[in-house]
């Protein structure tokens, strides 16, 4: 295949000869048969006189293909179809001119249930009788599935779509309904209004029975219908969402300078979804966990995750849909950019809820966490065949992305970066675009080299950590690459990052603004109080203290000094946490730090106290002696709190007070805390009585509570959780009994989690809560991974077209795990198979393994000697 759009020579890509204009596209699914009738006319333009043209199907039945050039019809000779490449080749008898041409293709396709391409998705009625909807996923490349195309992000066309569909349902799509007529009584041909240049990732259509809420835009020229769809009797959950809609739009509107370009906005909750949510342009479709919010019955988490979930997509809508990708080398421009700015709008919007803060807990460390193990990539990362593209939507293109975005917006200010993505969206309106454009943008509004800062940052692999030194009243600073495996090599230790320092105070001696360190080492003298690096954990690195300097923090933190800030206090137990797993400082240095955070009380650190404390009781599971003295330490640490906050909710308390009761709880229970484990089963045994206890645990602790039961329970209490699974009327309620679910003891149980983890019970997008409850259970993980070994032909055939949920099914059971002796069983089990669309993840699976089981064996007489020293 030759490249249209790059100078690289081994891109799959279809052939330049004939580019697509418009589409004009007619589908009349069948819920009968599970099966669609499709009909296009593609106006194309022919480059140079050719006797092929050659398109991206898959998984469909081409009955007849002509084209038509100057009023005459062509039909070819002969069609070829290359499955590997998902290309079919039309083979005509004479060369076709140069100039515009219609190729006209009828075909079928199949309504499967794999979450990818045109898809059904099933639901129950108040009858419970099984229905169906229609919905589209085509990023990256399952276009192809729903109709010939040229599927690929530089193949930019117009599209006029019309669906077929019965009277009763409810037709959506990218644009506004332009027309209706009814075909026959119980049929009726829904149009719909012609597209902008758009990409085939982003085209979208859906059919069901759909109800919807709606509001409107008020702050801009033309306004913007926003609804929420739902299926019958959920659109009520949509309000929130709906309610920040507008606002988000407006917002956005306002700092890129560029109105939302269309006329409407749907978003649309979707049973069986693979992913979070998807950003087609006008019609933004949502795993329905990720859009529904049920104020009385929802756990607040879920309130957050709709938030920036929907900011998220609506990003996604100026950077993406309206400046696209050149090709999926840059897919982070997309992703990392649309989490910080969906991050920038719900800041704005809750201010109250620290988001920056969670940013930091959350996607920082994902990204900084899978960027230290030598099986990451790169941000930018080439991408030749499509086959290779799900593998990068990681915690690299989005967590790191983002990480990596807020840094340069820090350090060039936040106002002249979007001055920058203003400068940038306008110059590329209805294009394509490149990373290089984006830093072109930011340098002429800057007036600083920005790709000079950048590509150590996005071009190679990996993440800075700061060495800090003191000798003889002199702080030296020096950086070399960080690995969770502390065994860099020299050839691995050569890129010089430019490195924001955020020394706080400032050191004098510094005179560069920003403090960018740009050679291997830098020194000033040590200041006569406390200081920090990384000042608000906006650098993308880790800082390894010496034990002076930390002792200058902790005190700083105990005595509440605003020298450590938030984020600040975050972001030292995520570094001193991470370099003890990894071996750049003892455990019990950690252990050490911890202590001086006894007067801790945000949801932001402890998240991260408890998360990280909790991890080494885990991943040292096996040990008894550390494992139950780490429970000990964890028990101290979390008593004052767990006193402080109790089991109730009162009204109007604040927002991050709510999340933090539960960080504690879950804390505690997973210790054995004695009072919280006795008024955990106390409440449960009220829940389970009847309706009427309902309110004794809130929705925000629940799946804390059914964790502890199952723990220190057995069979009644399983029994109860898996009822209340089966009864639960809501998604959300089905996602905390799963991730509970996992956390039984006994063997007959552990079995009876994972058959219904691929029973008809569990909707195949939902297995991973299943599988991360039990990979956090330690009586349970290494049965998960015998479970996988034994299931590897249903699971490998289940997610075929969703390689993305196979690679979790390989990472989680994994994820936890510190058995040395498992890898090579891992890479015998694996040595066999064809694992190319899921290398990634079991290379970071395998590197994880060895990390956990290198961290205990490291540990284990030193972190026994400082337990038994300090009373554990």
């Amino acid at each position: 295949m030759c490249n249209k759009t790059s100078s690289n020579p081994d891109r799959v890509v279809l052939p330049a000869n004939v580019t697509p204009s418009h589409y004009t596209l007619t589908i009349t699914p069948d819920f009968k048969e599970f099966t669609f009738g499709g009909y296009v006319e593609i106006n194309v333009t022919i480059h140079e006189a050719t006797k092929t043209v050659k398109v991206n199907t898959k998984d469909l039945t081409l009955k007849t293909t002509s084209i038509e050039i100057d009023g005459k019809t062509h039909e070819p000779v002969s069609t070829t179809h290359d499955e590997h490449h998902d290309t079919t080749t039309f083979n005509f008898e004479h060369e076709l001119p140069k100039g515009s041409a219609v190729l006209r293709i009828l075909y079928d396709g199949i309504l499967s249930d794999k979450m990818a391409g045109f898809y059904r998705s099933s639901y129950k009625d108040t009858e419970g009788n099984t229905k169906y909807m229609g919905v589209t996923q085509f990023e990256a490349t399952d276009a192809r599935r729903a109709f010939p195309c040229w599927d690929e992000p530089s193949a930019k066309a117009t599209y006029s779509i019309s669906l077929v569909v019965p009277t009763e349902l409810v037709a959506l799509s990218n644009m506004p309904v332009s027309s209706v007529t009814q075909v026959e009584p119980e049929q009726k041909t829904v149009n719909f209004e012609k597209t902008p240049i758009m990409s085939t990732y982003l085209v979208a259509w859906a059919v069901g029975e759909f109800e919807y809420i709606e509001t409107t835009t008020t702050k801009l020229e033309k306004p913007v219908t926003c609804r929420v769809y739902t299926l019958p009797g959920l659109k009520e959950q949509g309000r929130f969402a709906l309610e920040i809609t507008p606002k988000v739009l407006e917002y956005f509107s306002e700092i890129f300078g560029t109105a939302y370009p269309l006329p409407k906005l749907d978003h649309l909750a979707v049973p069986d979804f693979d992913a979070g949510a998807m950003e087609n342009w006008g019609l933004v479709t949502y795993r329905t966990v990720a859009l529904l919010f049920d104020e009385k019955t929802s756990d607040l988490r879920f309130k957050e995750q709709v938030a920036v979930t929907v900011a998220h997509e609506i990003a996604h809508q100026w950077f993406g849909n309206l400046v696209t990708m050149e090709w999926w080398d840059h897919l982070w421009l997309n992703e990392g950019f649309a989490t910080w700015v969906g991050t920038l709008a719900v800041d704005h919007l809750f201010p109250k809820w620290d988001t920056w803060s969670t940013f930091v807990v959350d996607d920082m460390q994902r990204g900084i966490g899978l960027d230290s193990l030598r099986s990451s990539h790169p941000i930018e990362v080439p991408v030749n065949d499509p086959h290779e593209i799900h593998q990068i939507f990681d915690a690299i293109s989005y967590s790191k992305g983002a990480s990596v975005i807020r840094m340069l917006s820090n350090w060039l200010t936040v106002d002249v970066f979007l001055a920058g993505i203003r400068r940038y969206l306008k110059k590329h309106e209805y294009e394509n675009a490149t990373t290089d454009d984006l830093w072109n943008a930011l340098s002429e509004e800057s007036k600083v080299d920005v790709r000079e800062f950048m590509n150590t940052w996005t071009r190679v692999i990996g993440i800075p950590i700061l060495d800090i030194k003191e000798t003889d009243g002199v702080v030296t600073v020096e950086q070399h690459r960080f690995l969770s495996t502390n065994d860099v090599k020299p050839e691995e230790d050569e890129t010089i990052w430019w490195v924001p320092l955020g020394v706080h105070p400032k050191p004098a001696s510094i005179a560069d603004p920003n403090q960018t360190l740009k050679s291997r080492s830098l020194s000033f003298e040590v200041p006569e109080s406390a200081y920090l690096f990384n000042k608000d954990y906006s650098g993308v690195f880790r800082t390894n203290y010496p034990p002076s300097a930390i002792s200058r923090i902790g005190k700083a933190i105990l005595e509440g000094s605003d020298l450590v800030g938030l984020s600040d206090r975050a972001g030292l137990v995520a570094d001193i946490a991470s370099l003890s797993k990894s071996g750049h400082t003892a455990t019990s240095n950690f252990l050490d730090l911890v202590q001086y955070y006894k007067n801790e009380e945000t949801y932001v650190v402890w998240e991260l106290l408890a998360g990280r404390v909790g991890e080494i009781a885990s991943i040292f599971a096996d040990d008894e002696r550390i494992n139950q003295g780490i429970k000990h330490f964890q028990r101290n640490l979390v008593d004052r709190m767990v006193s402080k906050l109790g089991w109730e909710f009162p009204e109007g308390e604040d927002y991050l007070t709510s999340r933090l009761r539960n960080v504690i709880l879950r804390s505690a229970g997973r210790a054995g805390h004695e009072a919280t484990v006795a008024e955990a089963k106390r409440r449960f045994a009220l829940f389970v009585s009847g309706p009427a206890h309902d309110s004794i645990l809130h929705p925000s602790i629940r799946q804390t509570a059914f964790e502890i039961v199952l723990s220190q329970g057995g069979e009644e209490e399983f029994r109860h959780i898996l009822k209340y699974f089966h009864d639960a009327p809501k998604q959300d309620q089905q996602v905390i009994a799963l991730l509970a679910l996992g956390f039984v003891q006994q063997p007959e149980l552990i079995a009876e989690v994972q058959a219904l983890a691929i029973s008809e019970s569990v909707r195949p997008q939902d297995i991973f809560y299943v599988l991360a409850g039990l990979s956090a259970n330690p009586a349970s993980r290494r049965a998960t991974w015998d479970w996988v070994k034994a299931n590897w032909n249903t699971l490998a055939n289940r997610y075929k077209s969703s390689m993305s949920m196979l690679g979790a099914c390989v990472k989680y059971p994994l994820s936890q795990s510190s058995d040395v002796t498992i890898i090579k069983e891992v890479k015998e089990f694996f040595a066999d198979k064809d694992t190319k669309d899921f290398q990634r993840a079991l290379d970071q699976a395998l590197e994880g393994l060895d990390v956990n089981s290198a961290w205990v064996a490291r540990e284990q007489q030193g972190l026994s000697e400082w337990l038994s020293a300090n009373k554990y």
